[in-house]
């Protein structure tokens, strides 16, 4: 099985590389980082521009990034089940479930990529037009570069799980309907829907939109000279995004294994 799960995932990768969709993602999270400069510019003035880095981020990945994430993932699955594509996919030995498994692995990478594009977009722009010296207040080092990039690498890290966990959800819409455009704003409308009632009901905390954002806020203390604990925040992260992930993934691996393909 996992030989199987791999090289559909590799294939699927192969297939999305020759796409012009898959990098708009990219592109529009990259642009994002961009759009942030005249909100914080970036100058070397001896500050750090750490600030920069931590509003850059969470807009350009929790929130340009997830709609370009949700969007790509809505499109893993309808057009093939809609046009009856599919069906050549399974010719090989893998099973439904298996294919389902490998298009899901793919929007998880997706998401990695998007990742790597803003962290490398945004400490970039600060490299090269600011300064990344540590944060220091009063004359004393508080916090050292090495320290600062640690924390922003472990919150794009745990920013993960959320983007997986939308991922997921449009991987389920996808498996559910035959257009791409469907999925997309079934997908886009839970999360909406999702962000509007959390708080009234006062369930945030275990929502998993929530943390698009959550896992960034150490990075953003240190960014004031300020320290933060990453529990128990961390530990909400994980359960309600892989809350979200397992049945969502599970549902669309029950959903095509149930489908009818030969109509």
């Amino acid at each position: 099985m996992t030989r199987r799960v791999f090289l559909a995932w590799l294939a699927e990768l192969l297939r999305a590389m020759r796409l012009w969709q898959t990098w708009a993602g990219p592109l529009m999270a990259g642009a994002a980082v961009g759009l942030t400069l005249p909100l914080r510019p970036v100058v070397r003035d001896g500050r750090s521009d750490y600030d920069f880095i931590a509003q850059a981020s969470p807009m350009a990945l929790g929130l340009v990034g997830f709609v370009m994430l949700l969007v790509w993932c809505a499109g893993l699955l309808a057009p093939e089940t809609g046009s009856g594509a599919v069906r050549f996919y399974l010719v090989r030995p893998i099973l439904r479930r298996e294919y389902v498994l490998a298009k899901f692995l793919a929007g998880a990478a997706y998401a990695v990529l998007l990742l790597a594009v803003v962290g490398g977009a945004s400490w970039g722009v600060a490299f090269a037009l600011g300064d990344l010296q540590g944060v220091a207040y009063g004359g004393e080092l508080v916090h050292t570069r090495e320290a600062m990039f640690g924390a922003w690498l472990l919150g794009g890290l745990l920013s993960l799980l959320p983007l997986w966990a939308g991922a997921s959800l449009a991987l389920l819409a996808s498996a559910c309907t035959r257009s791409t455009a469907t999925a997309a704003m079934v997908t886009l409308g839970v999360w909406l829907l999702l962000d509007l009632v959390k708080h009234p009901l006062g369930v945030d905390a275990w929502v998993f939109t929530t943390y698009l954002e959550a896992p960034w806020q150490v990075f953003v203390n240190r960014c004031d000279g300020l320290d933060a604990s990453w529990s128990p925040m961390a530990w909400r992260c994980a359960a309600a995004s892989l809350g979200v992930t397992l049945p969502s993934v599970g549902g669309a691996m029950l959903v095509l294994g149930r489908r009818d393909l030969t109509a």
